[in-house]
């Protein structure tokens, strides 16, 4: 069992100073630091080759791994009073490991990796049954692409799903129409009003003959703006003006 001597089990912080009693001076602490990292990583295949036999499998472990920082716990001259105020002062949770014997460093690896487990799976288990606030999600990995997309890969994205959208409509595929006009719309939200996004998708889902021929033409005008062709824009406003008159 993990002993906290600052922190609480119940609300572990994912990061802990860690520190063991010299067996032969026990006046001396040796101390580690451990980080349960958020994101799973294999610290394995960065570890110096002297401790690698040692610590490759606590560091690839398929489960939770808390990893230590040093490896081996270094003396912490100042002593066990401002090692508890260093962990107070960084919030961090303090853990007494008990004493073991410091005269072999490669001694002190299998302790430290027993209590970096235990400590990895007692956060995993905290951060795992906290419930997930109300009214928040996930967030949306398209989404965030589309916040750093260069606008002519949006304006091709559309130009792509513009094609799909009107073989849907044409097929009357109802359900296709519909995921295509979704995905349509997330990307329109996320190109400004100078390129008419709203417009666009409204000829490219429109059942009138002169809807694929209109959104054609949006579709191209995007393109001139990604360009900044404006005289080619002017002529294709003009059309597009013309085409709408026609048919209303």
């Amino acid at each position: 069992m993990l002993t906290f001597r600052a922190g609480d089990p119940d609300r572990p912080r994912g990061h802990a100073l860690v520190f063991f009693r010299d067996g032969e001076s026990p006046d001396q602490v040796w101390a580690t630091y451990l980080v349960v990292a958020p994101i799973k990583m294999d610290l394995g295949k960065y570890i110096p080759a002297a401790f690698a036999s040692q610590l490759a499998g606590q560091l690839s472990a398929a489960g939770p791994s808390a990893y230590p920082l040093p490896p081996v716990p270094e003396k912490f001259e100042a002593g066990l009073t401002a090692l508890e105020r260093l962990a107070e002062l960084r919030n961090d949770d303090l853990l007494d490991g008990g004493t073991i014997r410091m005269s072999e460093p490669l001694y002190a690896l299998q302790p430290v990796a027993d209590i970096g487990t235990q400590y990895a799976e007692l956060c995993a288990g905290y951060f795992a049954a906290q419930p997930v606030p109300s009214g928040s999600s996930t967030p949306d990995v398209d989404d965030l692409l589309l916040q750093v997309m260069p606008d002519r890969d949006k304006v091709g994205r559309l130009a792509r799903l513009t094609g799909t959208l009107r073989y849907a409509v044409d097929g009357g595929d109802t359900r296709l129409a519909d995921e295509t006009l979704n995905e349509m719309q997330r990307i329109a939200r996320h190109l400004t009003e100078k390129y008419h996004p709203t417009e666009l998708i409204a000829a490219a889902r429109s059942s009138e003959p002169r809807g694929a021929q209109l959104a054609e033409l949006y579709l191209e005008r995007c393109y001139r703006l990604v360009d900044e062709d404006y005289a080619a824009m002017a002529d294709l406003d003009s059309k597009i003006d013309q085409l709408r008159s026609a048919g209303g």
